[in-house]
């Protein structure tokens, strides 16, 4: 996104992020051409640190990988998290053998530890701690390494994973119902929440195209139909920042065994309510 953004709004283009939110997109360098479905991409690593700062965790380690969302999210969870920090690791964004690191973590003996490794490198993490026997000694947090998509990979290595999340399958409302319900009619699997973002991406230009009669060439118009945000998200209550970004809730789940003996992410507890990001007010828009 950060090297597609600049082409994008110097023409004038409207754009909407179903997955990445940078951000310097949501604070300085924002813009009425740009909006984002999905999260800005502290958001989930924020709410874990509001979790675990009212859990009152202390000495937990961290590791994540060295790019541009690595440093978004322990920025996010050190934002809310005041706790003693045993130690903080940035590996390789390439790198998928974790043995090296899984040593250092056992040398440190922290209370806990906190993880991001998205899609491929989050599967290989979360496998190998199972597997060297961290699962039991050290609780593993962690935000955006499990989902959907990834967990019919990881298993049962999996369970007992403490996670946040802005959505899961088992969100209690009539929009998620309908969408869970007929997104396994058609596909035969748990949806993820990309898929939840991409549903209301679609939704929102649906919304919009309809309040302007279908005149989407008219972009003032368009660009203020899309602003009202005007569907029903399965994630329940949405709407858009002054920077555009979402402000929903984001809530504390956990991995357990489904009734189909398959491994499932279960909402316990909501970790921040009704929130944007902390960029927002670095936009000058209003």
């Amino acid at each position: 996104m950060l090297a597609v953004y600049g082409p994008l709004i110097e023409s004038k283009t409207i754009t909407i992020s179903s997955n990445p939110g940078p951000s310097q997109i949501a604070g300085k360098e924002c813009s009425p051409y740009f909006f984002s479905t999905s999260w800005q991409g502290d958001n989930w690593a924020e709410a874990m640190g509001a979790y675990l700062q009212k859990k009152g965790q202390q000495n937990l380690y961290l590791i994540a990988p060295n790019y541009a969302a690595g440093k978004d999210v322990l920025t996010g969870l050190k934002r809310f998290y005041k706790g003693s920090i045993a130690g903080e690791v940035h590996t390789p964004l390439t790198q998928l053998d974790f043995s090296a690191e899984l040593s250092q973590i056992k040398a440190t003996n922290p209370a806990a530890v906190f993880a991001f490794y998205p899609g491929g490198l989050g599967v290989q993490f979360i496998k190998q701690y199972s597997q060297a026997g961290l699962k039991e000694k050290y609780t593993l947090y962690s935000s955006y390494s499990v989902d959907e998509t990834t967990l019919p990979a990881i298993g049962d290595d999996a369970l007992g994973l403490v996670v946040t999340t802005s959505w899961a399958p088992d969100l209690d409302n009539p929009a998620n119902k309908k969408f869970v319900s007929g997104f396994q009619a058609k596909y035969n699997r748990v949806p993820a929440p990309y898929a939840v973002h991409a549903h209301d991406t679609i939704n929102l230009l649906d919304s919009a195209a309809r309040l302007i009669g279908g005149k989407v060439e008219d972009k003032p118009a368009m660009l203020a139909a899309l602003k009202k945000a005007d569907f029903k998200s399965p994630r329940g209550a949405f709407r858009f920042n002054t920077n555009q970004f979402p402000v929903q809730d984001f809530h504390q789940a956990k991995v357990v065994k489904h009734t189909d003996g398959k491994p499932r992410i279960v909402i316990e507890d909501i970790a921040l309510k009704d929130y944007g990001d902390a960029y927002a007010t670095e936009c000058p828009m209003k």
